[in-house]
């Protein structure tokens, strides 16, 4: 039986792995002939992608630093912070026009307000996201029944059987929303495989945000650090620096250019200590700083032993 199973996961990954991938075929559009001369040592866009996602010996450190480089740097894949615009405009089409009931699901499901995040809901809707798609059907008893609830698999499925009927009026912007969340998915699964990390969108809707970026890496020393980018509408950039060590002691270091939301934060500092405090961690030390840099970015080099980026 698990035998079976198996079987039935490889036929999926097949199908739902394209030979070519949006988000990589974009970044080498930009790549110079250096770059390009580095990375034709594999022979075809086709080997390049299923070397890096099978994690192959084809690819080295080299290859992997430069298209890290290129997709970061490609203007239209910077511009995929945000998903949430793409998923909300998919699901009213997709309701409007009475299609795809599994996706609108999904879809669906997606959409939480951030002041309702949980952990443990957090957890769920990660997996949904497409992301682990491969990884989960390699491990996943009931492949059947994965297939059901990802996200990128019923892209896949909708954007087939809508390409297939002739009212192509309706069904050409469900599928501009279908690629453009395809190449978020293609693109955060590169930047994983590739940082040998983890790298997500977050599927939440914040209305002062704009667009948000989250590292998190684990050290060998045994200390997490997160850093934390976000855009607000109203109050420009933020970024905070928090370190967890000895499993519940925190530091954390905030800067920010506006002084109004500066002194926002520092009116509504009590609150934030006892928030920390409930969930049994000690905040051992909250500071404004003025730049970034801080005495973790060593420490990040040196100790680094995992991490995983999440962008909302």
């Amino acid at each position: 039986m698990i035998h079976s199973s198996t079987q039935i996961a490889e036929k999926n990954l097949k199908l739902l792995m394209p030979s070519t991938n949006k988000a990589l075929a974009l970044a080498l559009k930009s790549a110079s002939p250096a770059q390009l001369q580095t990375l034709t040592q594999v022979k075809d866009l086709s080997t390049l992608l299923s070397s890096i996602l099978k994690q192959n010996s084809t690819t080295n450190e080299e290859q992997n630093n430069i298209l890290l480089s290129l997709l970061k740097n490609n203007p239209t894949l910077k511009s995929l912070a945000n998903a949430t615009p793409d998923i909300k405009a998919l699901l009213q089409l997709l309701k409007q026009n009475k299609q795809a009931p599994q996706l609108q699901k999904t879809l669906q499901n997606m959409l939480t307000d951030v002041k309702d995040i949980n952990p443990k809901e957090l957890h769920s809707k990660l997996k949904m996201t497409g992301i682990l798609l491969e990884n989960q059907l390699k491990k996943n008893g009931n492949p059947k029944e994965l297939l059901s609830n990802d996200l990128k698999a019923l892209l896949s499925k909708t954007h087939d059987e809508l390409s297939n009927r002739l009212n192509s009026a309706k069904s050409q912007e469900i599928l501009k929303h279908i690629d453009k969340l395809n190449l978020i998915i293609d693109y955060s699964q590169l930047v994983s495989h590739l940082s040998n990390a983890a790298s997500f969108y977050l599927p939440y809707s914040w209305d002062v945000l704009k667009e948000g970026e989250i590292n998190i890496k684990q050290m060998k020393n045994k200390t997490s650090l997160c850093d934390i980018h976000l855009e607000l509408q109203e109050y420009g950039a933020i970024d905070l620096r928090l370190a967890l060590f000895e499993k519940n002691q925190l530091t954390m270091n905030i800067t920010t250019e506006s002084q109004t939301l500066k002194t926002l934060i520092l009116d509504n500092m009590h609150i934030l200590k006892k928030q920390l405090s409930n969930a049994a961690i000690i905040p051992k030390e909250i500071r404004f700083v003025e730049g970034k840099k801080t005495m973790y970015d060593a420490m990040v080099y040196d100790n680094l032993a995992m991490g995983f980026e999440v962008k909302a």
